[in-house]
């Protein structure tokens, strides 16, 4: 029984880090001492330097080129 909650309560923590719960259209990355937010279609030719620092506000959608 204890394997059964342990392995249910790993798979949560994995799923978890991995973004299954995240519903938002970026995901936040943490840079030095600031997070850029990025969203998921990103290009990955560009710096993830180059996203903003700032959550977009309503109406605002972060383009895949920053």
């Amino acid at each position: 029984m204890l394997f059964l909650v342990a392995g249910l309560f790993f798979g949560f923590v994995m799923a978890d880090a991995l973004g299954v719960f995240n519903r938002k259209p970026y995901d936040e990355i943490p840079h030095g001492d600031h997070v850029h937010y990025v969203p998921k279609d990103r290009d990955p030719a560009v710096s993830v330097g180059n996203f903003p620092t700032r959550p977009p506000g309503q109406g605002e959608r972060i383009t895949p080129q920053g």
